[in-house]
């Protein structure tokens, strides 16, 4: 497993320090691979015991098998297929397709009959989705609550109100602390919207409305970045403004 997917499964528990750390680690991937913990420290601005807890949030023991970790990528090379371009645009259009004649005229009722729309992500990309899918609305004089973190997470559920919806930004489907919210707000009465992958996966199953998108395993770059494409949720946002849009102004013969 690689680096990028270790940070993207404790996102959502990551404090300041621990993104500060993560950022420098990005852009001075090499510089890092002969640093002391110290060092890392000090280039990262935060004190050795953060390092510490951020490398033991990924999982890992201490800061030797980091160093081990880091070693390990650099000696893997450049890989990528021509035809994972090709899957990729291919999964992006099958996407489009499928938003675009999709019914979400029982959606739409719900948004409208809601006193309150709310968006979570469980990662970094699935939070600027639901961030577009905020900015989007506005222009609909929708305003969609964005749910930043896990403490947010709380706040949010003591505030909505039964038939609240929201939006869920996943691109498994299958993260565990996402589907474990997920459950808390069904119980609540809330109408929930799963942004995901196609396929079966947990998250679907617990929503009332599921939009899923296409994507699949690539690998790519020397580090062998496992990657899944998410730019179907892009996508979705801005398609489903229109459909909402042409919705409201009575079209509803347009699928």
């Amino acid at each position: 497993m690689q680096l990028e997917s270790l940070v993207q499964q404790q996102y959502d528990r990551m404090s300041t320090s621990d993104r500060m750390i993560w950022r420098y680690i990005c852009h001075h991937r090499r510089e890092c691979r002969n640093m002391s913990l110290h060092q890392l420290a000090d280039a990262c601005q935060v004190s050795h015991t953060s390092v510490l807890r951020f490398i033991q949030l990924l999982g890992m023991e201490g800061f030797s098998e980091f160093k081990v970790f880091l070693k390990w990528e650099e000696r893997r090379k450049d890989t990528f297929a021509i035809q994972t371009m090709e899957k990729n645009c291919f999964d992006l259009n099958r996407t489009i397709g499928l938003i675009q004649y999709m019914d979400c005229t029982p959606l739409f009722q719900k948004i409208d009959k809601a006193k309150n729309l709310y968006a979570y992500g469980s990662g970094s990309v699935q939070k600027s989705a639901a961030r577009m899918l905020k900015n989007y609305f506005i222009v609909e004089d929708k305003l969609i609550h964005i749910i930043e973190g896990r403490e947010e997470r709380d706040m949010a559920l003591q505030t909505m109100q039964p038939d609240d919806v929201v939006f869920l930004f996943s691109v498994s489907g299958n993260n565990s602390q996402m589907n474990t919210y997920a459950a808390r707000l069904r119980q609540q009465g809330l109408y929930l919207v799963s942004i995901c992958q196609d396929g079966a996966n947990d998250l679907a199953k617990l929503c009332d409305f599921s939009i899923p998108f296409y994507t699949q395993r690539f690998e790519i770059g020397r580090n062998g970045l496992v990657y899944y494409s998410a730019a179907g949720m892009f996508s979705i946002a801005e398609i489903l403004l229109l459909k909402y849009a042409a919705y409201r102004a009575g079209e509803q013969k347009i699928p």
